[in-house]
């Protein structure tokens, strides 16, 4: 199993419009962060979690061009606001979409017309399932578990020896009996002080220590976090990701 990461970046992407700080004006690439996305594949099987607003950039980057499934892990713009691209990757089929319940009506409503035919010239190209606990597509097993996320919740996923949490700053006892044993753990780390939606540095590595996966990848990271300062500062095992970072797993 392979998991691209299609973007790393906080809610307003690096650089953020307007900004001169050091991290924006960088020219290391790796800190040039799309918004929060990631792709899984297995064989034949491709599943992309969430679609933002780079989406249309994050595919023709790495070459998507078909889909199998998507995952959301809630319903903010920076993590759904490129769903209508997601139909140049329906190849005359209808992508599945698993989200959780309270974003299934935002969905049909920024995006209407993918769900059910309006016109003969835009037929539906997606179908909308809730979110469950534990399901397959193809071969793919997925567990999901709630997080909190400020005031509202999002849903992290795991795919085998691999999870993935964006967008949370508080996880339960349900969730880290799920995270148990994990190999691979891509996890929210938006800066290095407080945020009230979001994990922080410090939270994080707490979290990454109690989890105890053999590899740790920070991720939805802000333009405060330098890529090359944050690898200075992490341990062995624990590293930032960086805009088309691939991850294999061996199950």
């Amino acid at each position: 199993m392979i998991c691209t990461i299609l973007g790393c970046g906080g809610s307003s992407g690096v650089p953020i419009i307007g900004c001169c700080c050091v991290v924006c004006k960088s020219t290391n690439a790796k800190n040039k962060r799309a918004r929060a996305s990631i792709l899984i594949e297995k064989g034949n099987t491709k599943v992309l979690v969430d679609t933002s607003p780079d989406l249309r950039y994050q595919a023709i980057s790495h070459g998507l061009l078909s889909l199998d499934a998507v995952l959301i892990t809630h319903d903010h713009s920076d993590h759904v606001g490129g769903i209508h691209d997601l139909k140049m990757l329906t190849k005359s089929k209808t992508i599945p979409i698993y989200a959780p319940l309270e974003a299934m009506d935002y969905l049909k409503a920024i995006a209407f017309y993918l769900f059910e035919q309006k016109s003969k010239w835009y037929p539906v190209c997606l179908k909308l399932h809730e979110l469950k606990d534990e399901f397959l597509v193809n071969d793919i097993m997925i567990q999901s578990f709630i997080q909190e996320h400020g005031t509202v919740k999002s849903y992290g996923f795991r795919f085998g020896d691999l999870a993935y949490s964006t967008d949370v700053n508080k996880l339960n006892s349900n969730a880290f009996k799920i995270l148990q044993g994990v190999k691979v753990w891509i996890v929210d780390c938006l800066r290095y002080h407080w945020s009230p939606t979001h994990s922080i540095f410090e939270q994080t590595l707490e979290w990454i220590y109690r989890v105890k996966p053999e590899r740790a990848v920070l991720t939805h990271m802000s333009h405060e976090i330098d890529y090359d300062e944050i690898a200075k500062l992490l341990p062995s095992g624990i590293e930032a990701a960086y805009d088309g970072m691939r991850i294999q797993i061996n199950s």
